[in-house]
């Protein structure tokens, strides 16, 4: 079950406490999250709908400037570029939930693969190593140690 906490949690990093914590923000995309449902909807289009919705919310709360006050008390502008890695980050949050099964397995997996989902590649990795022949486990490991290094 996806909750409004799990939401909050992978906001905070991005947009600090205060703003993650605005009902105004993380209960629409828990929302989208919630009502996901592989037949209305493939992750590539749920993960457009969460970076327009994050784009709208956050306009609505923080104005043009889209600058937000962080927990360290510092001040950052949100850039449009970053949106899709926290829109990226939220769909974490479903992957999280979904049930191993290898029909998720193969949706998952082409997603990664087509949009470069570092969520989907840290599921991949963790949850659905049966799945996978090592070669594929390897690269992916790479694709996630680079990313985090770089």
């Amino acid at each position: 079950m996806i909750d409004i906490l799990s939401v909050e949690e992978t906001l905070r990093p991005r947009l600090g406490t205060r703003l993650a914590e605005t009902p105004a923000i993380a209960e629409p995309l828990c929302g989208l999250l919630r009502d996901y449902a592989p037949y209305r909807a493939s992750f590539a289009e749920l993960a457009a709908q969460l970076e327009d919705a994050l784009f709208n919310l956050l306009y609505d709360q923080l104005g043009s400037g889209m600058t937000v006050r962080m927990d360290d008390g510092s001040t950052r502008r949100i850039r449009t570029s970053e949106l899709r890695e926290i829109a990226d980050d939220l769909m974490g949050v479903l992957f999280e939930n979904l049930k191993v099964y290898s029909v998720t397995f193969h949706s998952l997996h082409e997603y990664a693969m087509k949009a470069g989902s570092l969520s989907a590649m840290r599921i991949l990795y963790t949850r659905y190593a049966e799945f996978m022949t090592e070669p594929e486990r390897e690269i992916i490991a790479r694709v996630l140690r680079d990313r985090a290094c770089g």
